[in-house]
């Protein structure tokens, strides 16, 4: 979670993410990308030097492939200290890139890798020293010269010290993450989508907390692209509502009446039902189901629906 880089004179350059390191900003067409770090030196052994810094800014997908999202740069040069301080470098990506970034978390947190570059420029004496001679000597050595004599200077030994700037660049690798509540809240923030964070409580019951281990598996399996084996866990979670509520004999009660005049029990196990039978077409392949290909984003509607559920059974759970 942070980035060591060799001054090569004995000191180091540290740079991590900042508590709040990422932000989105809206944009025409997309956002703005602010990223925060926090830098500083081991020993501050050249004091005074001021660096450049930029970074490329790539996220990985389920594979931890990486692929890169865009270029940061910071506005300010920034001096190191040992006491830490801040950078900061901003960046833009597109309405496009951001569906492309949702896709690959999958719901999940998003991991990012910044391959930083700091430039600076740097005082380094020069190889070549000339020898120190006085004005007086100078003369001497021009008339050497044009009459074809060599001139010895009375202090041969003596030199000068020669400095010239230098341009240095050092790069290194800052991997973090993001959370998937952070990154949802930042889409909200720039208009580009919104969310409904959904705790499901782990109520008392061996049966219970295995329906809720259920639906954590569906999710993890959806990250992971497989849609059917998703939906086939969060609908065994979910015969643990149609078990407490017992939506089954409900539901053949209410289907033989009119909808507008069922009670409110038989309209939630209708919706129960339904949910169930729609899940079950993931799980079974006879001549009606076999046919069926559902999406990620269908996957994700019947997961979400299936914690709804069981929310809601985990607050009625003391009156059943």
């Amino acid at each position: 979670m942070n980035a060591v880089i060799d001054l090569g004179n004995g000191d180091f350059l540290q740079l991590e993410p900042a508590r709040r390191a990422f932000h989105l900003f809206p944009g025409a067409g997309g956002a703005q990308v602010e990223v925060t770090l926090r830098i500083s030196k081991t020993h501050d052994l050249a004091p005074g030097i001021a660096y450049r810094v930029s970074a490329r800014m790539y996220v990985e997908d389920s594979t931890r492939k990486q692929r890169m999202l865009c270029a940061l740069d910071a506005t300010n040069l920034v001096t190191p200290l040992v006491r830490a301080g801040d950078v900061q470098l901003s960046g833009f990506v597109t309405d496009e890139q951001l569906r492309v970034v949702e896709q690959l978390r999958a719901g999940g947190d998003l991991w990012v890798n910044l391959r930083l570059s700091l430039d600076s420029v740097e005082w380094r004496e020069d190889s070549e020293r000339p020898p120190l001679i006085s004005e007086e000597e100078l003369e001497q050595l021009r008339e050497s010269v044009a009459r074809g004599e060599r001139f010895k200077p009375s202090q041969p030994g003596a030199m000068v010290v020669v400095e010239r700037p230098v341009r240095q660049q050092r790069t290194g690798d800052l991997r973090f993450d993001i959370n998937a509540g952070e990154w949802a809240a930042q889409m909200v923030a720039i208009e580009a989508g919104t969310f409904v964070e959904l705790l499901v409580p782990l109520a008392g019951g061996a049966d219970y907390a295995g329906a809720v281990a259920l639906l954590r598996e569906a999710r993890e399996l959806l990250r992971e692209g497989s849609v059917d084996a998703a939906i086939g866990q969060a609908r065994k979670a979910l015969e643990q509502v149609r078990k407490e509520y017992g939506t089954q004999k409900l539901y053949e009660t209410a289907t033989k009446k009119s909808p507008r005049t069922r009670p409110l029990a038989e309209r939630w196990a209708i919706m129960v039902e339904d949910l169930y039978s729609t899940m079950s077409g993931a799980a079974h392949a006879d001549e009606v189901t076999k046919e069926f290909t559902f999406t990620r984003e269908d996957g994700a509607m019947l997961l979400t629906a299936t914690a709804g559920m069981l929310k809601r059974l985990a607050a009625d759970r003391q009156t059943l």
